[in-house]
């Protein structure tokens, strides 16, 4: 029979190694950060999370944009503190789970938008298992692909697309 003194040495270890591990895995997640001239031409916020394909897209993104908007990067688990009306386009990449029932971040963002005119600066990027060429999320027509690295510059080029057609661009 262990001793109360070993027990407590075995959950401060435990403790400890399972908060360096929560620490490790945060280190990898996206932060809010702001990229590009803070005079930009216009202003763009991405939210995602962490994940190596969306990585790509987001960086795709930032590289077209990066100089001549300002682009803020919201981890989506932030998505609730986003002032909607302060950017001219709003990019939520979001995987879709159970197609729609889980998108809670989403689903609520969306949901507090009440001007028309807010709406229509949103870009819906999901990555799906089974992508949809005709897609929309409580109304919104959004864009789905599969999570497959080799084909991020298509979803980039979509998402751009829809980016430039919002902020009037050719």
């Amino acid at each position: 029979m262990k001793s109360k003194s070993s027990c407590m040495k075995e959950l401060a270890l435990t403790a400890l190694v399972t908060a360096a591990l929560l620490t490790a895995g945060c280190g990898r997640g996206l932060r809010v950060t702001e990229i590009g001239p803070s005079d930009g031409e216009h202003s763009i916020m991405i939210a995602s999370y962490h994940s190596e394909y969306k990585e790509r897209v987001r960086q795709g993104l930032i590289d077209r944009y990066r100089d001549r908007s300002r682009i803020t990067l919201v981890p989506i688990e932030k998505l609730n503190s986003v002032d909607y009306r302060k950017f001219d386009a709003l990019v939520i990449m979001d995987a879709l789970h159970a197609w729609q029932m889980f998108n809670m971040r989403t689903r609520w963002f969306v949901g507090m938008i009440d001007e028309p005119e807010a709406l229509k600066k949103l870009v819906l990027f999901f990555t799906a298992g089974k992508p949809s060429d005709h897609y929309t999320f409580m109304g919104i027509d959004a864009i789905t692909a599969a999570s497959e690295t080799q084909d991020h510059a298509g979803s980039v080029r979509k998402i751009s697309s829809r980016i430039d057609d919002i902020l009037g661009k050719p």
